[in-house]
């Protein structure tokens, strides 16, 4: 299960193995605004997520 927590929340699942990097692109998500946790533990854009994983991507957001 893949979950978009933000400004915009979402839940889905993919079918096979993807590159977090990827799936930036076909979700239209910017890398420098969001941080992945994969199981628990925060993730970098070249990791992969399985099907079987529970990923988040989750919205940074920043001020005072």
């Amino acid at each position: 299960m893949i979950k978009i927590i933000g400004r915009n929340k979402k839940e889905f699942t993919i079918e096979k193995k993807e590159r977090i990097v990827d799936l930036y692109s076909k979700l239209g998500l910017s890398e420098n605004e969001y941080v992945v946790i994969v199981n628990g533990d925060p993730a970098t854009d070249d990791d992969f997520i399985s099907p079987e994983d529970n990923a988040t991507f989750l919205e940074v957001f920043s001020g005072g």
